[in-house]
């Protein structure tokens, strides 16, 4: 989705848009119906400065979104009017048969200038990222947002979109993707080179990894490195019974 502003965007990517999956008639992802524009850095819109905003919080059971923090941000000075716009975002709430249910929730925003200069970012950083529990060949069983289920689910698959400066000829970027624990335990899922066509501005592309039966209940990260540098990333809730685990308590606070 994109909002134009006069001469300038904020492009705003939140994969949540796409709704309920035809699997199960009483289970739907959250749909945002209601959105407010974030306003461009005055600062940075002078500077011709682009960027993006990675953000994580919870969609509750009347469609707010609770607990918002940044991930990662190409400038610190496009995270305060991202999270005060989203903060004034409405959602129809997931459903899990039938009950209005709370998720995970990664916002991707991006800040564009409708210039020549349009997607020119100083440094490589995730758009967009959706992350679904999956089966053994990595194909989705839940829609977006919903708890991972250990011993159910057995991978998960996450659905990327990384940002870059447009490279002048076909070029390879190193790419390696970290799952991080509650307790800070670092567990490599992916690690390959991706490529990107001259003047490519994004590149897109999914990955799955094996839930370990021995990965602990809580809020995960996935973490994204680019030739060893961060990169952005996303979160995702995994539980045995994630019915009776308490999500909105375990959510980062800062």
């Amino acid at each position: 989705m994109r909002i134009w502003q006069r001469l300038l965007a904020a492009s705003l990517l939140c994969p949540l848009l796409f709704g309920a999956s035809p699997a199960a008639a009483q289970t739907s992802g959250a749909q945002l119906v209601r959105e407010v524009k974030p306003v461009y850095p005055e600062q940075l819109q002078k500077q011709n400065q682009q960027g993006n905003v990675l953000l994580m919080a919870r969609i509750d059971t009347n469609g707010k979104l609770q607990d918002v923090r940044a991930l990662a941000a190409s400038n610190e000075l496009f995270v305060g009017p991202s999270i005060a716009a989203v903060k004034n975002w409405q959602f129809r709430p997931a459903r899990r048969n039938g009950k209005p249910v709370e998720i995970a929730a990664n916002i991707g925003i991006r800040f564009r200038l409708q210039t020549e200069t349009r997607g020119q970012i100083p440094k490589e950083i995730l758009s967009n990222i959706a992350i679904f529990p999956a089966d053994a060949a990595g194909k989705k069983t839940g829609e977006e947002g919903f708890p991972i289920r250990r011993g159910v689910d057995q991978r998960l698959r996450a659905e990327a979109v990384l940002d870059i400066p447009p490279p002048d000829h076909e070029h390879e970027f190193p790419v390696r993707v970290e799952a991080i624990s509650p307790s800070g335990k670092r567990t490599v899922v992916y690690e390959d080179r991706v490529d990107a066509a001259p003047k490519a501005t994004e590149m897109a592309f999914p990955i799955t990894a094996k839930i370990g039966s021995d990965w602990e209940d809580g809020v995960w990260m996935l973490r994204f490195f680019v030739d060893g540098a961060d990169a952005g990333g996303g979160q995702f809730w995994l539980a045995g019974d994630p019915e009776r685990f308490n999500f909105a308590a375990a959510m980062p606070k800062k």
